[in-house]
């Protein structure tokens, strides 16, 4: 049995990273799995990311977000919500955040802690704390947990199932297994990336 100290993994990223994956039994074997697959469903990203934003654009309380200056968008804001198109410059300009992200979970060193790192800054980054360096003079980002973690289920699905849609002779069932195995281990470590910044344990 492994000794914890709960302290310590609320402070400390690295040692929580060392738990999380523990826990999850997440390992190399995961990492060969997300990389196998990330070639063919790269591609895909810019589509996801536009039906997610579409998605978000679905409810008031998800869109009014984006009326909110912030992630250093110095461009022109509509002031109602009405007026705020998916097309709006500051929506692409989220956008581009967020194909990287997306591109980051299927193609990370994930042996590295530079890699946890930064998905905790992503985390952190939406409480409205300074997280980036190159962000510290600007508006912060306030997004709810609530949201964040609807996001990162939505996100999920979509990934999980455009691995189970591969032609089989590309990728095998087993390997669509431990690749959707592989991709629900990561969206849920960073699920408890976002987490730790909001919730008092």
């Amino acid at each position: 049995m492994q000794e914890v100290d709960s302290d310590i993994i609320r402070t400390s990223v690295e040692d929580r990273m060392v738990y999380l994956k523990d826990f999850l039994n997440f390992g190399r074997a995961d990492q060969e799995a997300i990389h196998k697959v990330a070639p063919m469903v790269n591609d895909m990203i810019p589509d996801v990311v536009d039906k997610l934003y579409s998605k978000l654009f679905e409810f008031d309380i998800t869109k009014q977000i984006f009326l909110e200056r912030g992630q250093g968008f110095d461009g022109p804001l509509p002031t109602k919500l009405e007026d705020l198109k998916l097309d709006s410059p500051q929506l692409i300009y989220r956008k581009v955040f967020m194909k990287n992200w997306a591109r980051r979970v299927l193609t990370s060193d994930y042996s590295s802690g530079k890699t946890w790192a930064y998905m905790d800054k992503v985390g952190i980054m939406h409480t409205g704390v300074k997280s980036f360096k190159h962000r510290a003079h600007v508006k912060p980002l306030v997004v709810p947990y609530r949201d964040c973690g609807l996001t990162l289920g939505w996100v999920l699905t979509v990934l999980q199932t455009a691995v189970l849609q591969v032609p089989e002779d590309k990728l095998s069932m087993p390997e669509k297994i431990a690749a959707v195995t592989a991709i629900n281990k990561v969206i849920w470590i960073q699920n408890d990336l976002f987490a730790r910044h909001y919730i008092a344990e």
